[in-house]
């Protein structure tokens, strides 16, 4: 038993960390809060929080698994979402019945759609064949994406989102279960199978592992890369609609904060920037054990709610620490990648 115990531990170190400060977590608020964690009110708020920027770290998984960044995907997604609000406000008139509502509001998400596809195709091509870093290059669309919101916008909110849509964000489905809780359990499912069961989840894995082999087995690695940006476009862009459809409006620096978060949560679950390695399930984990911290700090009243960002990089010094430790500076990752 020991032993079995002892090769899970070595085989996914990344679970084992995240499932111990999750329970550490949870002991720890449960002592000094007397147990308010487990009412029902705090649960309820981590799973209506967690889905808007739990969809924008799915997307910019696909990215890290085939050993790159994304730093533009909510500068991306704000534009996006001001667009559609602008385009709801504008076509949603007194009178209009809810059938003709939702028309306007599924005009509103295929502008999001080609926004999410342009900006990945972006993406992807200064990356693949103009060869301009991944980090450099979305750092670049980022500002340009933010630039132009800001334009937009003059910097103030875009109000005017139908209470039709603003619904959403606050729906409970069956009567318990947070809309935006639902859609982002539709995507994890969908990652999940992409990763898992389709030859495009393969080939991911393999592009992070080692692009040259990849290139020598006859995978287009241009059109990968490409098609990668443009699903985290997608799914960025839809976790800033959700966002929309809770805060009622769209502004050019909504979510900003959420940047350095999807990079901790990547880190904690063993997403690395290297490439080829990281499990969907770990990435699940990590997402509610930093709503957890986000969660519990709002709990102490006489703390700042910055004390979460203090608590998160933190943790992510810590575990950048043991997996440079682990591999001897090597490479960010507790097991060594597999060869091509």
């Amino acid at each position: 038993m020991k032993e079995k115990i002892k090769n899970y531990a070595s085989k996914n170190g990344y679970t084992v960390m995240l499932l111990a400060l999750m329970a550490v977590l949870l002991l720890f608020f449960t002592i000094t809060k007397g147990g308010d964690l487990w009412h029902l009110g705090p649960w309820k708020g981590i799973c209506m929080q967690f889905p808007e920027f739990g969809l924008m770290t799915l997307g910019v998984m696909f990215c890290f698994i085939i050993g790159k960044i994304d730093m533009s995907f909510v500068a991306l997604g704000d534009f996006a979402s001001i667009l559609a609000v602008k385009y709801m406000e504008a076509n949603v008139t007194e009178g209009m019945s809810n059938g003709q509502i939702a028309g306007v509001i599924g005009v509103a998400f295929l502008i999001v759609i080609v926004i999410a596809i342009i900006g990945g195709v972006i993406n992807g091509v200064l990356i693949t064949y103009l060869n301009v870093p991944p980090v450099m290059a979305t750092i670049a669309m980022q500002l340009v994406w933010l630039g132009l919101s800001t334009a937009l916008t003059q910097g103030y909110a875009v109000s005017g989102v139908p209470p039709l849509y603003s619904e959403i964000g606050h729906m409970m489905v069956f009567g318990f279960l947070p809309m935006p809780l639902l859609i982002f359990i539709i995507f994890f499912a969908i990652s999940a199978f992409l990763l898992k069961y389709t030859v495009f989840g393969e080939q991911l894995y393999m592009m992070g592992t080692n692009e040259k082999a990849c290139r020598f087995s006859a995978i287009n690695t241009h059109a990968m890369v490409i098609k990668t940006f443009v699903l985290a476009a997608l799914f960025s862009c839809f976790g800033c609609m959700i966002m929309v459809s809770t805060m009622n409006s769209a502004k050019a620096d909504y979510g900003t904060s959420y940047v350095m978060r999807v990079i901790l949560i990547l880190v904690l679950a063993g997403v690395l920037p290297d490439g080829g390695v990281g499990k969907i399930s770990n990435v699940l984990l990590s997402i509610v054990a930093v709503q957890i911290i986000a969660t519990g700090v709002n709990m102490f009243p006489e703390l700042n709610a910055y004390y979460a960002s203090l608590i998160w990089g933190g943790l992510l010094l810590v575990v950048l620490v043991i997996t440079a430790i682990t591999n001897g500076g090597k490479k960010f990752s507790f097991k060594k990648k597999k060869t091509s």
